[in-house]
């Protein structure tokens, strides 16, 4: 094994076993999401997530999981899938959390409309998303929140356009 993949492994074993707990959240989240700036076409989202919280650190109420999410892409009445998985990192001081999704998604469909008249093209079905959101927890089963989302292609396909929303976000622990 390679010296510097040995030390950084070491590094991070060693970190692990000096500040972390055992997290145990399960977290199912609904988002509802409309665009940030404006677009011709009318643009819909709505997605369900699903995040295993397995790590956390320390007593900081910060911790970290791992997630799926399935939903929907509404472009000017045509819809495609938005699949995806990835990382969220998030933190509760009292009764607000303030959450960072970090995901890949996959989309079933990244063009829509017609070429000339209100047309959108993502430029190819792999997607990267992140997002900052900051929700309510009403009850220690219970959140309301805000998420604004950014998603694009990351420079991966021509054109690379961003499609940057505003999302309400409620979810669910168990």
């Amino acid at each position: 094994m390679d010296a510097n993949l040995h030390s950084i492994a070491r590094l991070l074993l060693l970190l692990s076993m000096s500040t972390t707990a055992i997290a145990n959240d399960e977290i199912v989240a609904v988002q509802l999401g409309t665009p940030a700036e404006n677009e011709k076409l009318d643009i819909y989202t709505a997605d369900i997530k699903l995040h295993h919280m397995f790590w956390q650190w320390g007593e900081s109420g910060c911790q970290f999981g791992l997630g799926v999410r399935g939903g929907v892409l509404d472009v000017g009445h045509e819809s495609g899938a938005r699949l995806g998985a990835g990382g969220r990192a998030e933190c509760l001081w009292g009764q607000w959390v303030v959450w960072m999704p970090v995901e890949v998604l996959w989309l079933s469909k990244h063009e829509f409309g017609h070429k000339g008249n209100g047309f959108k093209d993502y430029g190819g079905p792999v997607q990267l998303s992140t997002g900052l959101g900051l929700g309510y927890a009403f009850n220690r089963n219970w959140l309301l929140g805000y998420q604004y989302e950014h998603m694009s292609n990351g420079h991966m396909y021509e054109p690379n356009p961003s499609l940057d929303s505003h999302t309400l976000h409620i979810e669910y622990r168990f």
